[in-house]
Protein backbone atom coordinates (compact mmCIF):
# COMPACT_ATOMS: atom_id res chain seq x y z
CA UNK A 1 0.00 0.00 0.00
CA UNK A 2 1.41 3.69 -1.03
CA UNK A 3 2.15 6.35 1.34
CA UNK A 4 -0.11 8.67 -0.41
CA UNK A 5 -3.11 5.52 -0.04
CA UNK A 6 -2.65 5.67 3.62
CA UNK A 7 -2.54 9.20 4.53
CA UNK A 8 -5.66 9.27 2.03
CA UNK A 9 -7.44 6.73 3.98
CA UNK A 10 -6.71 8.46 7.13
CA UNK A 11 -8.22 11.82 6.04
CA UNK A 12 -10.89 10.07 4.93
CA UNK A 13 -11.50 8.03 8.05
CA UNK A 14 -14.70 8.84 10.38
CA UNK A 15 -14.43 11.29 13.18
CA UNK A 16 -15.20 8.22 15.89
CA UNK A 17 -12.28 6.53 13.75
CA UNK A 18 -9.28 9.11 14.09
CA UNK A 19 -9.83 9.59 17.63
CA UNK A 20 -10.07 5.43 18.95
CA UNK A 21 -6.66 5.01 16.20
CA UNK A 22 -5.30 8.39 17.17
CA UNK A 23 -5.68 8.41 21.24
CA UNK A 24 -7.78 5.60 22.84
CA UNK A 25 -5.77 3.13 21.50
CA UNK A 26 -2.24 4.42 21.87
CA UNK A 27 -3.09 5.92 25.50
CA UNK A 28 -4.22 2.08 26.29
CA UNK A 29 -1.01 0.80 24.85
CA UNK A 30 0.33 3.21 26.77
CA UNK A 31 -0.91 2.55 30.13
CA UNK A 32 -0.80 -0.84 29.66
CA UNK A 33 3.34 -1.05 29.86
CA UNK A 34 3.28 1.52 32.77
CA UNK A 35 0.26 1.09 35.10
CA UNK A 36 -0.71 -2.83 34.61
CA UNK A 37 1.30 -3.73 37.73
CA UNK A 38 0.36 -0.81 39.78
CA UNK A 39 -3.00 -1.03 39.32
CA UNK A 40 -3.14 -4.54 40.11
CA UNK A 41 -1.17 -3.40 43.58
CA UNK A 42 -4.43 -0.56 44.01
CA UNK A 43 -7.20 -2.60 42.97
CA UNK A 44 -5.91 -5.25 45.88
CA UNK A 45 -5.03 -2.43 48.31
CA UNK A 46 -8.26 -1.24 47.53
CA UNK A 47 -10.36 -4.42 47.90
CA UNK A 48 -8.59 -5.41 51.67
CA UNK A 49 -9.51 -1.72 52.87
CA UNK A 50 -13.23 -2.38 51.94
CA UNK A 51 -13.25 -5.57 53.60
CA UNK A 52 -11.35 -4.23 56.53
CA UNK A 53 -13.69 -1.36 57.14
CA UNK A 54 -16.70 -3.86 56.76
CA UNK A 55 -17.78 -1.98 53.15
CA UNK A 56 -17.91 -5.43 51.59
CA UNK A 57 -18.27 -8.75 52.62
CA UNK A 58 -15.64 -11.16 53.02
CA UNK A 59 -17.39 -13.44 50.17
CA UNK A 60 -16.85 -10.72 47.74
CA UNK A 61 -13.53 -9.64 48.85
CA UNK A 62 -12.16 -13.25 48.53
CA UNK A 63 -13.64 -13.46 45.15
CA UNK A 64 -12.40 -10.20 44.05
CA UNK A 65 -9.20 -10.68 44.60
CA UNK A 66 -8.74 -14.30 43.50
CA UNK A 67 -9.65 -12.53 39.82
CA UNK A 68 -7.18 -9.94 41.04
CA UNK A 69 -4.68 -12.03 41.39
CA UNK A 70 -5.65 -14.67 38.20
CA UNK A 71 -4.92 -11.39 36.47
CA UNK A 72 -1.62 -10.61 37.77
CA UNK A 73 -0.24 -14.14 37.06
CA UNK A 74 -1.49 -13.85 33.53
CA UNK A 75 0.25 -10.56 33.68
CA UNK A 76 -0.70 -7.71 31.00
CA UNK A 77 -1.16 -10.29 28.11
CA UNK A 78 -4.10 -11.32 30.04
CA UNK A 79 -5.68 -8.19 29.38
CA UNK A 80 -5.97 -8.60 26.05
CA UNK A 81 -5.76 -6.14 22.96
CA UNK A 82 -7.60 -2.99 23.39
CA UNK A 83 -11.53 -2.97 22.38
CA UNK A 84 -12.65 1.08 21.27
CA UNK A 85 -16.24 -0.33 23.50
CA UNK A 86 -14.15 -0.84 26.95
CA UNK A 87 -12.65 2.99 26.13
CA UNK A 88 -10.09 3.29 28.52
CA UNK A 89 -7.69 1.25 30.38
CA UNK A 90 -9.36 0.74 33.54
CA UNK A 91 -12.39 -0.42 31.94
CA UNK A 92 -10.80 -3.04 29.85
CA UNK A 93 -9.33 -4.21 33.85
CA UNK A 94 -12.60 -4.09 35.25
CA UNK A 95 -14.16 -6.07 32.17
CA UNK A 96 -11.60 -9.00 33.13
CA UNK A 97 -12.68 -8.87 36.74
CA UNK A 98 -16.76 -9.02 35.53
CA UNK A 99 -15.22 -11.96 33.65
CA UNK A 100 -13.69 -14.10 36.42
CA UNK A 101 -15.77 -12.76 39.21
CA UNK A 102 -18.93 -11.31 38.15
CA UNK A 103 -20.60 -8.38 37.30
CA UNK A 104 -21.99 -7.85 40.86
CA UNK A 105 -18.32 -8.37 42.71
CA UNK A 106 -16.28 -7.12 40.39
CA UNK A 107 -18.81 -3.85 40.26
CA UNK A 108 -17.63 -3.06 43.93
CA UNK A 109 -13.71 -2.34 43.16
CA UNK A 110 -15.21 1.03 42.10
CA UNK A 111 -16.80 1.83 45.67
CA UNK A 112 -16.02 5.39 46.51
CA UNK A 113 -13.44 5.68 43.64
CA UNK A 114 -12.80 6.89 40.35
CA UNK A 115 -10.50 7.20 37.24
CA UNK A 116 -7.74 9.27 38.98
CA UNK A 117 -5.40 7.12 40.64
CA UNK A 118 -2.25 7.44 42.49
CA UNK A 119 -0.71 5.14 39.32
CA UNK A 120 0.99 7.61 37.99
CA UNK A 121 2.73 8.48 41.49
CA UNK A 122 3.54 5.02 42.10
CA UNK A 123 4.96 4.38 38.92
CA UNK A 124 7.19 8.16 39.33
CA UNK A 125 7.99 7.38 42.72
CA UNK A 126 10.09 3.98 41.33
CA UNK A 127 11.52 6.11 38.33
CA UNK A 128 12.97 8.70 40.44
CA UNK A 129 14.40 6.28 42.80
CA UNK A 130 15.80 4.47 39.82
CA UNK A 131 17.11 7.69 38.59
CA UNK A 132 18.93 8.42 42.25
CA UNK A 133 20.50 5.14 41.94
CA UNK A 134 22.41 5.58 38.61
CA UNK A 135 23.09 9.27 39.45
CA UNK A 136 24.68 8.10 42.67
CA UNK A 137 26.78 5.37 40.68
CA UNK A 138 27.73 8.18 38.39
CA UNK A 139 29.15 10.53 41.38
CA UNK A 140 30.56 7.58 42.76
CA UNK A 141 33.24 7.15 39.97
CA UNK A 142 33.76 10.98 39.32
CA UNK A 143 34.90 10.71 43.37
CA UNK A 144 36.96 7.65 42.79
CA UNK A 145 38.61 9.85 39.68
CA UNK A 146 38.86 13.23 41.62
CA UNK A 147 40.59 11.01 44.76
CA UNK A 148 43.35 9.51 41.86
CA UNK A 149 43.92 12.82 40.43
CA UNK A 150 43.44 14.84 43.17
CA UNK A 151 47.13 16.25 42.06
CA UNK A 152 46.90 16.57 39.00
CA UNK A 153 46.95 20.23 37.85
CA UNK A 154 45.31 21.52 35.02
CA UNK A 155 44.59 25.18 34.05
CA UNK A 156 40.55 26.27 34.26
CA UNK A 157 38.68 29.19 32.81
CA UNK A 158 36.79 31.88 32.86
CA UNK A 159 34.96 33.27 30.12
CA UNK A 160 37.08 30.08 28.34
CA UNK A 161 40.21 32.32 28.81
CA UNK A 162 43.23 30.85 31.25
CA UNK A 163 41.93 32.08 34.71
CA UNK A 164 43.96 30.32 37.25
CA UNK A 165 45.35 27.23 37.91
CA UNK A 166 43.17 23.60 39.56
CA UNK A 167 42.86 20.02 39.49
CA UNK A 168 41.30 17.62 37.96
CA UNK A 169 40.28 15.89 41.57
CA UNK A 170 38.85 19.63 42.48
CA UNK A 171 37.03 19.85 38.92
CA UNK A 172 35.22 16.55 39.65
CA UNK A 173 34.72 17.33 42.91
CA UNK A 174 32.68 20.38 42.14
CA UNK A 175 30.15 18.49 39.57
CA UNK A 176 29.73 16.09 42.03
CA UNK A 177 28.25 19.04 44.40
CA UNK A 178 26.24 20.17 41.81
CA UNK A 179 25.32 16.73 41.08
CA UNK A 180 24.27 16.64 44.26
CA UNK A 181 22.29 19.45 44.75
CA UNK A 182 20.23 17.52 41.64
CA UNK A 183 19.68 14.71 43.76
CA UNK A 184 18.24 16.59 46.72
CA UNK A 185 15.96 18.10 43.97
CA UNK A 186 14.99 15.01 43.33
CA UNK A 187 14.85 13.06 46.58
CA UNK A 188 12.49 16.51 47.13
CA UNK A 189 10.31 15.50 44.63
CA UNK A 190 9.72 11.87 45.72
CA UNK A 191 8.75 13.03 48.83
CA UNK A 192 6.29 15.36 46.82
CA UNK A 193 5.11 11.84 44.93
CA UNK A 194 4.72 9.72 47.28
CA UNK A 195 1.10 11.04 48.72
CA UNK A 196 -1.67 8.98 48.02
CA UNK A 197 -4.76 10.38 46.58
CA UNK A 198 -7.24 7.04 46.87
CA UNK A 199 -10.47 7.57 48.43
CA UNK A 200 -11.01 11.20 47.15
CA UNK A 201 -14.07 9.72 45.44
CA UNK A 202 -14.58 12.31 42.26
CA UNK A 203 -13.92 15.17 44.26
CA UNK A 204 -15.50 14.99 47.06
CA UNK A 205 -14.64 11.57 48.79
CA UNK A 206 -17.59 9.50 49.64
CA UNK A 207 -20.22 8.60 52.48
CA UNK A 208 -18.43 5.11 52.83
CA UNK A 209 -16.38 4.90 55.66
CA UNK A 210 -13.46 4.62 53.83
CA UNK A 211 -10.03 4.35 55.31
CA UNK A 212 -7.81 6.33 53.56
CA UNK A 213 -4.93 5.99 55.15
CA UNK A 214 -4.60 2.13 55.36
CA UNK A 215 -4.73 2.25 52.05
CA UNK A 216 -2.03 4.60 51.67
CA UNK A 217 0.63 2.46 53.93
CA UNK A 218 -0.47 -0.70 51.72
CA UNK A 219 0.42 0.59 48.71
CA UNK A 220 3.91 2.05 50.57
CA UNK A 221 3.41 6.03 50.45
CA UNK A 222 4.45 8.51 53.11
CA UNK A 223 0.69 9.52 53.69
CA UNK A 224 -2.15 10.49 51.46
CA UNK A 225 -2.93 14.28 49.66
CA UNK A 226 -5.82 15.84 52.30
CA UNK A 227 -7.47 17.92 50.11
CA UNK A 228 -9.96 15.55 47.45
CA UNK A 229 -10.25 18.16 45.39
CA UNK A 230 -6.53 18.66 45.37
CA UNK A 231 -6.14 14.85 44.83
CA UNK A 232 -8.17 15.01 41.34
CA UNK A 233 -6.82 18.68 40.40
CA UNK A 234 -3.02 18.38 41.00
CA UNK A 235 0.08 17.55 39.06
CA UNK A 236 2.17 19.53 40.22
CA UNK A 237 4.52 16.40 41.76
CA UNK A 238 5.11 15.39 37.69
CA UNK A 239 6.31 19.45 37.34
CA UNK A 240 8.72 18.70 40.21
CA UNK A 241 9.97 16.23 38.72
CA UNK A 242 10.30 17.36 35.65
CA UNK A 243 12.02 20.39 36.39
CA UNK A 244 14.72 18.21 38.72
CA UNK A 245 15.56 16.10 35.82
CA UNK A 246 15.78 19.07 33.30
CA UNK A 247 18.34 20.28 36.45
CA UNK A 248 20.12 17.40 36.55
CA UNK A 249 20.65 16.92 32.79
CA UNK A 250 21.69 20.91 32.21
CA UNK A 251 24.35 19.77 34.80
CA UNK A 252 25.66 16.34 32.60
CA UNK A 253 25.24 18.71 29.75
CA UNK A 254 27.78 21.24 31.14
CA UNK A 255 30.31 18.16 32.23
CA UNK A 256 30.00 16.42 29.01
CA UNK A 257 30.55 20.04 27.27
CA UNK A 258 33.68 20.58 29.36
CA UNK A 259 34.85 17.13 28.38
CA UNK A 260 33.90 17.21 24.74
CA UNK A 261 36.36 20.13 24.40
CA UNK A 262 39.24 18.41 26.66
CA UNK A 263 39.02 15.48 23.84
CA UNK A 264 39.88 17.65 21.00
CA UNK A 265 43.17 17.10 19.71
CA UNK A 266 43.65 21.38 20.35
CA UNK A 267 43.20 20.62 23.94
CA UNK A 268 44.32 16.91 24.01
CA UNK A 269 43.35 16.38 27.69
CA UNK A 270 41.47 13.38 28.08
CA UNK A 271 40.54 10.28 25.66
CA UNK A 272 37.53 7.94 26.05
CA UNK A 273 37.75 4.54 25.74
CA UNK A 274 38.04 3.12 22.05
CA UNK A 275 34.06 1.09 23.02
CA UNK A 276 32.69 4.18 23.30
CA UNK A 277 34.11 6.48 20.43
CA UNK A 278 32.94 6.78 16.80
CA UNK A 279 34.84 6.69 13.81
CA UNK A 280 34.04 8.48 10.31
CA UNK A 281 33.34 6.26 7.15
CA UNK A 282 35.65 8.67 4.77
CA UNK A 283 38.01 10.26 7.94
CA UNK A 284 40.41 7.37 8.91
CA UNK A 285 41.49 9.37 11.62
CA UNK A 286 39.01 10.62 13.96
CA UNK A 287 37.87 9.41 17.18
CA UNK A 288 34.87 11.07 17.68
CA UNK A 289 33.43 11.32 21.62
CA UNK A 290 29.90 10.80 20.26
CA UNK A 291 28.73 10.36 24.20
CA UNK A 292 28.69 14.00 25.02
CA UNK A 293 27.05 15.05 21.90
CA UNK A 294 24.12 12.44 22.76
CA UNK A 295 24.11 13.51 26.44
CA UNK A 296 23.90 17.46 25.24
CA UNK A 297 21.32 16.43 22.51
CA UNK A 298 19.03 14.74 25.52
CA UNK A 299 19.48 17.33 28.14
CA UNK A 300 18.07 19.68 25.79
CA UNK A 301 15.20 17.46 25.08
CA UNK A 302 14.95 17.31 28.99
CA UNK A 303 14.45 20.66 28.73
CA UNK A 304 11.81 21.24 26.47
CA UNK A 305 10.20 17.99 27.89
CA UNK A 306 10.06 20.07 31.52
CA UNK A 307 8.02 23.20 29.24
CA UNK A 308 5.93 21.05 27.84
CA UNK A 309 4.72 19.41 31.14
CA UNK A 310 4.78 23.08 32.36
CA UNK A 311 2.87 24.19 29.57
CA UNK A 312 0.11 21.59 29.35
CA UNK A 313 -0.96 22.60 32.96
CA UNK A 314 -0.94 26.58 33.04
CA UNK A 315 -4.00 27.13 31.82
CA UNK A 316 -6.09 24.22 32.95
CA UNK A 317 -8.83 24.07 35.33
CA UNK A 318 -8.37 23.04 38.78
CA UNK A 319 -10.33 19.98 38.15
CA UNK A 320 -9.68 16.53 37.31
CA UNK A 321 -9.10 17.01 33.19
CA UNK A 322 -7.06 14.70 30.48
CA UNK A 323 -4.27 17.50 31.04
CA UNK A 324 -3.95 16.69 34.37
CA UNK A 325 -4.77 13.18 34.03
CA UNK A 326 -2.53 11.90 31.48
CA UNK A 327 -1.10 14.15 29.10
CA UNK A 328 1.27 16.26 31.40
CA UNK A 329 2.78 12.29 31.61
CA UNK A 330 4.37 11.45 28.42
CA UNK A 331 6.85 14.70 28.28
CA UNK A 332 8.02 13.59 32.03
CA UNK A 333 8.54 9.90 31.51
CA UNK A 334 10.51 10.95 28.02
CA UNK A 335 12.44 12.38 30.29
CA UNK A 336 13.19 10.04 33.06
CA UNK A 337 14.26 8.06 29.98
CA UNK A 338 16.42 10.07 28.55
CA UNK A 339 17.84 10.73 31.90
CA UNK A 340 18.64 7.15 32.85
CA UNK A 341 20.17 6.72 29.45
CA UNK A 342 22.51 9.50 29.69
CA UNK A 343 23.72 8.61 33.29
CA UNK A 344 24.47 5.11 32.68
CA UNK A 345 26.34 6.55 29.00
CA UNK A 346 28.36 8.55 30.96
CA UNK A 347 29.64 6.63 33.96
CA UNK A 348 31.03 4.19 31.70
CA UNK A 349 32.28 6.72 29.35
CA UNK A 350 34.07 8.45 31.97
CA UNK A 351 35.40 5.24 33.41
CA UNK A 352 37.13 4.44 30.36
CA UNK A 353 38.92 7.66 30.08
CA UNK A 354 42.17 8.38 30.12
CA UNK A 355 43.47 11.82 31.69
CA UNK A 356 46.51 13.19 29.95
CA UNK A 357 48.18 14.56 33.14
CA UNK A 358 51.51 15.57 31.23
CA UNK A 359 49.82 17.39 28.64
CA UNK A 360 47.73 19.20 31.20
CA UNK A 361 50.44 20.42 33.37
CA UNK A 362 52.33 21.72 30.85
CA UNK A 363 49.76 24.01 29.51
CA UNK A 364 48.81 24.99 33.31
CA UNK A 365 52.90 25.98 32.96
CA UNK A 366 53.15 27.71 29.91
CA UNK A 367 50.25 29.43 30.59
CA UNK A 368 49.56 32.62 33.12
CA UNK A 369 47.02 30.52 35.41
CA UNK A 370 49.27 31.35 38.00
CA UNK A 371 50.13 35.12 37.98
CA UNK A 372 47.62 36.28 40.51
CA UNK A 373 50.06 34.40 42.95
CA UNK A 374 52.72 36.63 41.86
CA UNK A 375 50.39 39.44 42.49
CA UNK A 376 50.16 38.28 45.79
CA UNK A 377 53.72 37.25 46.71
CA UNK A 378 54.47 40.94 45.50
CA UNK A 379 51.87 42.51 47.80
CA UNK A 380 52.82 40.40 50.28
CA UNK A 381 56.86 40.84 50.48
CA UNK A 382 56.50 44.73 49.23
CA UNK A 383 55.24 47.97 50.59
CA UNK A 384 52.70 48.46 47.61
CA UNK A 385 49.21 47.97 47.65
CA UNK A 386 47.18 44.92 45.98
CA UNK A 387 46.47 47.23 43.54
CA UNK A 388 49.55 47.85 42.14
CA UNK A 389 51.01 44.51 42.14
CA UNK A 390 48.10 44.03 39.97
CA UNK A 391 49.17 45.87 37.74
CA UNK A 392 52.46 44.95 37.75
CA UNK A 393 51.82 41.48 36.75
CA UNK A 394 49.64 42.68 34.26
CA UNK A 395 51.89 44.60 32.28
CA UNK A 396 54.57 41.43 32.82
CA UNK A 397 51.73 39.09 30.96
CA UNK A 398 51.56 42.08 28.54
CA UNK A 399 55.34 42.41 27.70
CA UNK A 400 55.89 38.48 27.63
CA UNK A 401 53.13 37.96 25.27
CA UNK A 402 55.16 40.58 23.30
CA UNK A 403 57.94 38.80 23.94
CA UNK A 404 56.76 35.45 22.82
CA UNK A 405 57.51 34.20 26.33
CA UNK A 406 55.77 32.09 28.41
CA UNK A 407 54.98 32.57 31.92
CA UNK A 408 57.87 29.24 32.66
CA UNK A 409 60.08 31.92 30.74
CA UNK A 410 59.48 34.84 33.19
CA UNK A 411 61.82 35.95 35.04
CA UNK A 412 62.89 38.81 38.24
CA UNK A 413 64.65 40.81 35.19
CA UNK A 414 61.37 40.88 33.50
CA UNK A 415 59.23 41.95 36.59
CA UNK A 416 61.52 45.03 37.23
CA UNK A 417 60.99 46.07 33.78
CA UNK A 418 57.35 45.76 34.47
CA UNK A 419 57.83 47.29 38.02
CA UNK A 420 59.64 50.60 36.66
CA UNK A 421 57.15 50.99 34.24
CA UNK A 422 54.50 51.32 36.84
CA UNK A 423 56.21 52.54 39.45
CA UNK A 424 59.00 53.82 38.93
CA UNK A 425 61.66 51.17 40.58
CA UNK A 426 63.10 48.05 40.88
CA UNK A 427 61.35 45.52 43.19
CA UNK A 428 63.26 43.27 45.96
CA UNK A 429 62.75 40.12 44.37
CA UNK A 430 64.42 37.53 43.27
CA UNK A 431 64.38 34.43 40.22
CA UNK A 432 63.34 31.73 42.60
CA UNK A 433 60.12 34.07 44.16
CA UNK A 434 59.29 34.00 40.85
CA UNK A 435 59.67 30.43 39.55
CA UNK A 436 58.21 29.96 42.81
CA UNK A 437 55.15 31.94 42.11
CA UNK A 438 54.40 30.98 38.45
CA UNK A 439 54.94 27.08 39.67
CA UNK A 440 51.86 25.73 38.58
CA UNK A 441 52.38 22.48 42.03
CA UNK A 442 53.12 24.93 44.32
CA UNK A 443 50.15 27.68 43.04
CA UNK A 444 47.81 24.78 43.87
CA UNK A 445 49.48 23.75 47.19
CA UNK A 446 49.18 27.08 48.32
CA UNK A 447 45.11 27.51 47.38
CA UNK A 448 44.52 25.72 50.52
CA UNK A 449 41.14 27.29 51.21
CA UNK A 450 38.24 25.47 52.09
CA UNK A 451 36.95 24.02 48.72
CA UNK A 452 40.08 25.54 47.09
CA UNK A 453 42.45 23.27 45.06
CA UNK A 454 45.39 22.25 47.55
CA UNK A 455 45.10 18.35 47.17
CA UNK A 456 44.97 17.98 50.89
CA UNK A 457 41.83 20.54 50.84
CA UNK A 458 40.07 18.23 48.02
CA UNK A 459 41.07 15.04 49.36
CA UNK A 460 38.70 16.51 52.26
CA UNK A 461 36.11 17.40 50.32
CA UNK A 462 36.20 13.86 48.63
CA UNK A 463 35.78 12.28 51.94
CA UNK A 464 32.85 14.60 52.81
CA UNK A 465 31.47 14.26 49.32
CA UNK A 466 31.86 9.92 49.87
CA UNK A 467 29.92 10.33 53.75
CA UNK A 468 27.17 12.10 51.60
CA UNK A 469 26.69 9.76 48.75
CA UNK A 470 26.63 6.84 51.16
CA UNK A 471 23.99 8.77 53.13
CA UNK A 472 22.12 9.19 49.60
CA UNK A 473 22.46 5.48 49.16
CA UNK A 474 20.86 4.91 51.95
CA UNK A 475 17.83 7.09 52.24
CA UNK A 476 17.21 5.34 48.43
CA UNK A 477 17.16 1.60 50.46
CA UNK A 478 14.98 3.01 53.41
CA UNK A 479 12.75 4.31 50.67
CA UNK A 480 12.95 0.82 48.87
CA UNK A 481 12.68 -1.28 51.83
CA UNK A 482 9.02 0.54 52.67
CA UNK A 483 8.11 -0.41 49.64
CA UNK A 484 9.06 -3.53 49.92
CA UNK A 485 7.38 -3.29 53.73
CA UNK A 486 4.37 -2.07 52.33
CA UNK A 487 4.07 -4.82 49.49
CA UNK A 488 4.61 -7.39 51.85
CA UNK A 489 2.08 -6.33 54.17
CA UNK A 490 -0.64 -5.83 51.04
CA UNK A 491 0.44 -9.27 50.17
CA UNK A 492 0.19 -11.14 53.61
CA UNK A 493 -3.50 -9.30 54.23
CA UNK A 494 -5.03 -10.40 50.80
CA UNK A 495 -3.87 -14.19 51.39
CA UNK A 496 -5.46 -13.95 54.51
CA UNK A 497 -8.48 -12.87 52.91
CA UNK A 498 -8.52 -15.57 50.05
CA UNK A 499 -7.41 -18.19 52.57
CA UNK A 500 -10.71 -17.34 54.72
CA UNK A 501 -12.96 -17.15 51.39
Amino acid sequence: MSIDRISRERLEAPPGAVYTETILEPGYNFMLDHYFYPLVETNKAWTVMLRETGIIGEDSAGALLDAILTLETEGPEGMGRFEPRYEYFYSHMEHYLIGKAGEEVAGEINIGRTRPEPLVRMVTRERILGALEELGALCKTLLEIAEREAETVMPQWTHFQHAQLSTVGHYLAGIVESLGRDSERLFAAYSTTNRCTLGCGALAGSSYPLDRQLVADLLGFDGFVENTIDCVSSSDFMLEASAALANTMVTLSRLCQDLYIWHTEEFDFVVIGDEYAGSSSMMPQKKNAYPFEYVRARAARAVGDMASAFGTLHNTNFQDIKDVEEEVVYPVFRSFDETSLSLRLLEGTISSMEIKRDNMLEKAARGFGSCTELAARIHRQTDLSYRTAHRIVGNVVLRAYKQGKHATDVDAALVNESAREVTGHNLRITDDTVRTALDPTAFVEAHDVPGGPAPQVVRCAIQDACARLEEHSRRIFHAREGLSRARGELDARVERLTTAS
